[in-house]
C-alpha cells in the first residue's frame, strides 16, 4: 500500500497535553551501544540520533536509561546523574530542530540483573520507596534537559511488571496478593512523578499485554492494570513477553520466521477498553502501521528495526517513494550486536548505522573513475550503488540473467520474504540508476578486464556449494539446499539435512512445512547448534522445528550417501551407522571462488575483493559492509 495523503491517517498529528506530535510514527526504544561509558551522549550517539530524528518520525525514544545511582559501566544512558542534564539537553535540542519529540526509556539497571523473585519478595518497604524515588529523580532530570516524554518500562518483566506478575510476586503485604496490591508499585511510581513534574513532562508506559506464561499476568489482568494507570499516563505502549525467560525472546524481537505486527491484536483490545492513546511495537513496517491506524486499532505505531534499516523511511513514505525504502530483513543482527555482545549497533543491510561519525558528510569522488564490478551478488550491488552516489561511472557484470548471487537461494523460502524484499529493493535501486550500466550474461575474465581497462576493479564472484563426491552424487538422492529452497529440485518424503547452520535449519523448516519427515545431522554437539547466531532468531527457529517434529542427530560425521541413505561415523567412538531416507540435502557451507580472484587479481592496480570470495566471508552483513566501505575507498 502506498501512502496517499487524501486517505491515509498515518501523518495526522496527535495531541498529548501540552504538546502535539506531528504524526503517528514513533521510533521505539532500543539499545545502541553508542553512549559514552559514563552514560553521556557523545558525537557517536548524537549523530546517530540526528539521523533518526531527521528521518521524519514524530517521536524518538532513547532506549535503556538506568535510574540507579551507581553507574553500571556499559553503554546505556544514565539519567540519574544530574551532571548529565546539560549533555542530554544537546540531544533534546537536536531532536526539536527536526520537530521530533524526544523521550528516554527508564529502566532499573541493578534490579534487571537480579533474579526477579529476589527483588520483588525481598525488598523492604524502605527499599521500595528508594527505588520509586529513583524513577522520579531520573524523570525530573530529563524534564530539566528538555525532554518531552519519559517511558516507564513496565514490560518484559521490568520494574513495575516485577511486582504485577503473579508468577513472581509472593508478597503478603500491601504490595502483593490481590491485583490491586500488585499494581501498587507502578501506580505509586506514576503518582510520584506526576507530583513532581505535573503536566510538564509526558509519560509513556510500556507493558506486556501477554506474559506468555500460564502463571503470569493474563491480558484481562493487564487491561485492569492499564485502567488503574490511564489517568496518570499520556500514552500506553503494548509489547509482550518477559526477558528473564529466553523462550520469550523471539516474541519480543520477532525474527523473520514469525508474523509481522505480532502484538496488534492485543493493542486493539487495549484501545477498545481505554481512553488513553495506545501505541504498539512488534515487527511493523510503514504499510502495516498505516493500515493499523486507518482501521482504528491503535493511535500510533512504534518501530525500531525498520528505522535502523532506513532512517529516512518515514520521509520517503510520505513523499510517495516507498519503493526506495531499504527493507529490514528481521535478522536481528542489530539486537544481537547490542544486547548479546554489548557492542556498537550494526545492521545487516544498512552499512552506515552506528558509524555515522565516519562519514558525517557523504563524500563525492575527487575524480570520476570507471569502475568495473565482476559479479552481481549483494556485496557488488551495494558497492555499485555507493560508487554511483559518489559520482563514479559504474559497470556491473553478471554471468547469469539475473542479479542477486547466492542471496537468491537464501531468500527463496516463503518465510524469508523479508530478505526477498531487501534483495528486490537492492536490485531495483541498481537497475533504475542511470549511472550504473548492468551487463547480463557476461562472465568477466582477464581478457574482458583488459579490453574494458577500468580505473578500478571490484571482484565479487561469490562462492559455490561444497558437494562431496559421495556415491549418490549426480542423482536426485543427493541434493543441494539451494536447489531445494528455490524449487529446482524436489525431495522424497524421508529427508536428512546434512549441516545445521542457518541454511540447513531453514531448509529443514521449509521441508517440514511441506509435510516431509526431516532429520538434521551435524558434527557439532546439540548445545553448539546456532550458538554464534542471534539467539532470539535461533530460539524461534528451533521452537518451530521442534513443533514440526524435526529430529537431530549430533556429533556424527557423514561418510557417504548412497541409494540406501546416509552413512555416518560417531565422533566419540568411531562406530558406524546409517539413516535410511529418500533424499539427503547438503548444507555443508560454500567454497570461495578463488580461481577467479587469482585470475583477475593484479591486472588493475586498484582492485578490491568483496563478498563470498573475500577473506571476510559471506554473511550478508559482511558483504554489504564490504561493498560500502570499499566503494568509499575509491578516490
Amino acid at each position: 500500500m502506498e501512502y496517499d495523503a487524501s486517505k491515509n491517517t498515518l501523518f495526522d498529528p496527535i495531541a498529548f497535553g501540552r504538546l502535539t506530535v506531528k504524526n503517528r510514527i514513533a521510533i521505539a526504544p532500543h539499545g545502541s551501544g553508542l553512549h559514552e561509558r559514563d552514560g553521556s551522549i557523545g558525537d557517536k550517539m548524537l549523530y546517530y540520533l540526528r539521523n533518526q530524528a531527521r528521518g521524519g518520525a514524530g517521536m524518538l525514544t532513547i532506549g535503556s536509561g538506568d535510574i540507579g545511582p551507581d553507574w553500571a559501566g556499559v553503554s546505556i544512558g544514565h539519567p540519574a546523574d544530574p551532571a548529565l542534564i546539560g549533555n542530554y539537553y544537546n540531544a533534546a535540542e537536536m531532536a526539536h530542530q527536526y520537530d521530533c519529540k524526544i523521550s528516554m526509556q527508564l529502566i532499573p539497571g541493578r534490579e534487571m540483573l537480579m533474579p526477579t523473585e529476589q527483588v520483588v519478595n525481598s525488598y523492604t518497604k524502605d527499599d521500595i520507596s528508594v527505588w520509586q524515588d529513583q524513577y522520579v529523580n531520573a524523570a525530573c532530570n530529563l524534564m530539566q534537559a528538555g525532554f518531552d516524554f519519559i517511558m516507564i518500562h513496565g514490560a518484559h518483566g521490568n520494574g513495575p511488571a516485577m511486582f504485577y506478575s503473579p508468577r513472581y510476586n509472593h508478597r503478603t503485604d500491601e504490595y502483593g496478593g490481590s491485583e490491586e496490591n500488585r499494581a501498587r508499585f507502578g501506580v505509586e511510581v506514576l503518582e510520584k512523578i506526576r507530583a513532581r513534574c505535573g503536566d510538564k513532562l509526558h509519560i509513556e508506559y510500556r507493558l506486556s499485554a501477554d506474559e506468555i506464561d500460564p502463571e503470569g499476568a493474563s491480558i484481562e489482568e493487564t487491561i485492569a492494570y492499564a485502567k488503574r494507570i490511564e489517568d496518570l499516563i499520556d500514552l500506553l505502549h503494548i509489547s509482550r513477553g518477559v526477558l528473564e525467560d529466553d523462550r520469550h525472546l523471539p516474541y519480543i524481537f520477532t525474527p523473520t520466521y514469525f508474523e509481522h505486527a505480532i502484538n496488534l491484536q492485543y493493542a486493539a483490545r487495549f484501545k477498545e477498553a481505554l481512553s488513553v492513546p495506545v501505541t504498539v511495537v512488534g515487527g511493523f513496517n510503514l504499510d502495516l502501521a498505516a493500515k493499523a491506524i486507518e482501521e482504528g486499532k491503535v493511535d500510533m505505531v512504534s518501530m525500531c528495526r525498520t528505522m535502523i534499516a532506513d532512517p529516512s523511511c518515514v520521509r520517503k513514505y510520505r513523499e510517495n517513494r516507498a519503493d526506495e525504502i531499504r527493507p529490514c530483513v528481521r535478522c536481528n543482527t542489530c539486537i544481537a550486536q547490542v544486547h548479546e555482545r554489548l557492542w556498537d549497533l550494526r545492521c545487516a543491510v544498512n552499512p552506515s548505522i552506528g558509524r555515522e561519525t565516519q562519514h558525517v558528510q557523504f563524500p563525492r569522488c575527487g575524480k570520476k573513475k570507471k569502475v568495473l564490478l565482476a559479479g552481481g551478488g549483494p556485496a557488488n550491488l551495494q558497492a555499485a550503488r555507493t560508487l554511483s552516489e559518489r559520482g563514479h561511472q559504474v559497470i556491473l557484470c553478471e554471468k547469469n540473467d539475473e542479479l542477486g548471487g547466492n542471496l537468491r537461494y537464501a531468500s527463496a523460502a516463503p518465510f524469508k520474504q523479508d530478505l526477498k524484499k531487501y534483495l528486490d529493493w537492492s536490485i531495483r535501486m541498481v537497475e533504475k540508476d542511470d549511472n550504473i550500466e548492468v551487463r547480463y550474461g557476461v562472465e568477466v575474465d582477464a581478457d574482458y578486464v583488459k579490453r574494458e581497462n577500468p580505473d578500478v576493479l571490484f571482484i565479487g564472484t561469490g562462492s559455490t556449494p561444497i558437494i562431496p563426491n559421495f556415491s549418490a552424487a549426480g542423482t536426485d538422492r543427493l541434493l543441494w539446499a539451494g536447489d531445494v529452497l528455490t524449487g529446482k529440485k524436489r525431495t522424497g518424503d524421508q529427508v536428512v539435512i546434512a549441516g545445521s547452520g542457518f541454511t540447513g535449519l531453514e531448509t529443514a523448516l521449509f521441508l517440514a512445512n511441506e509435510g516431509r519427515k526431516v532429520t538434521v545431522v551435524d558434527m557439532l554437539p546439540a548445545e553448539r547448534i546456532g550458538a554464534d547466531a542471534p539467539q532470539m532468531s535461533m530460539i524461534g527457529l528451533k521452537k518451530m522445528l521442534s513443533d514440526r517434529h524435526v529430529t537431530f542427530v549430533n556429533e556424527i560425521r557423514v561418510e557417504d550417501v548412497d541409494e540406501h541413505g546416509l552413512h555416518y561415523s560417531v565422533l566419540k567412538d568411531g562406530s558406524k551407522g546409517m539413516i535410511e531416507c529418500d533424499t539427503v540435502v547438503l548444507s555443508l557451507g560454500m567454497r570461495k571462488d578463488l580461481r577467479t580472484v587469482k585470475e583477475l587479481g593484479g591486472i588493475i592496480d586498484e582492485t578490491y575483493v568483496i563478498g563470498d570470495c573475500s577473506p571476510a566471508g559471506g554473511l550478508l552483513w559482511h558483504a554489504v559492509r564490504a561493498g560500502y566501505d570499499m566503494a568509499m575507498e575509491v578516490g
